[in-house]
């Protein structure tokens, strides 16, 4: 990310948008939920790295005008995802129940994570983008998913409801379980709604149902 903003710097890049995450914050949140003005303490190297990397885009900011703005994003589900992360069981479970091979989640059923899906945050990247500067104050931006936030146990049944024979199974990692349990709280993405017109457009049917058609419409892609 630094040789990302020094290179903006050098070559008079006009601006840069960041993917952060909702990893950049901890256990100790106060509250019910958590907006752009809570605090930040990461849990994991993943989110501290990625809070370095907030705090270096505003300082280029700051310091050079750099038009830098970022999004903390929840878990991205989508078809085709192969990084290994504790949010990425929405994803596996539709493409491998769909592939027609069982899928073991390694959380409990009740789990929540805040996700949305990749249509949903590639738009919100480039509405980001083209915001009017003046309209901005937080330049970090929480932005919340799919509403409201399923549980594991109810996107297994709306992923059993769409593909007969949908082998689907819990069996909670207890460290990351521990972690999820920790770390998941409601979103709350006013400041996105407000000054740049965020607004999701996938509910959680309709992004198993999209995950569904792309894999049908281009299974080379995701083989």
């Amino acid at each position: 990310t630094f040789n990302v903003l020094e290179a903006a710097r050098l070559l008079d890049v006009p601006q840069v948008i960041f993917a952060s995450s909702i990893g950049t914050y901890g256990a100790d949140v106060d509250g019910d939920q958590f907006d752009d003005l809570t605090i930040q303490r990461p849990l994991s190297f993943y989110g501290s790295a990625k809070l370095f990397g907030e705090h270096s885009g505003n300082f280029y900011r700051r310091r050079y005008g750099l038009d830098f703005r970022s999004i903390r994003f929840p878990g991205v589900a989508g078809a085709g995802v192969r990084t290994p992360g504790a949010a990425q069981f929405h994803s596996w479970m539709v493409e491998e129940s769909a592939k027609g091979r069982a899928y073991t989640v390694a959380a409990a059923e009740h789990t929540q994570v805040p996700i949305v899906y990749v249509k949903d945050a590639a738009r919100g990247v480039l509405k980001l983008a083209s915001a009017p500067v003046e309209d901005l104050r937080m330049f970090n931006y929480l932005i919340s998913g799919v509403p409201p936030t399923p549980t594991a146990g109810e996107l297994a049944e709306l992923v059993r409801a769409r593909v007969p024979g949908a082998a689907i199974s819990f069996d909670p990692d207890p460290v990351r379980q521990q972690m999820l349990e920790k770390m998941i709280k409601p979103i709350d993405d006013r400041f996105a709604r407000q000054e740049w017109g965020w607004a999701p457009e996938f509910d959680a049917a309709a992004l198993i149902d999209d995950i569904l058609l792309e894999l049908t419409e281009h299974p080379g892609r995701y083989a």
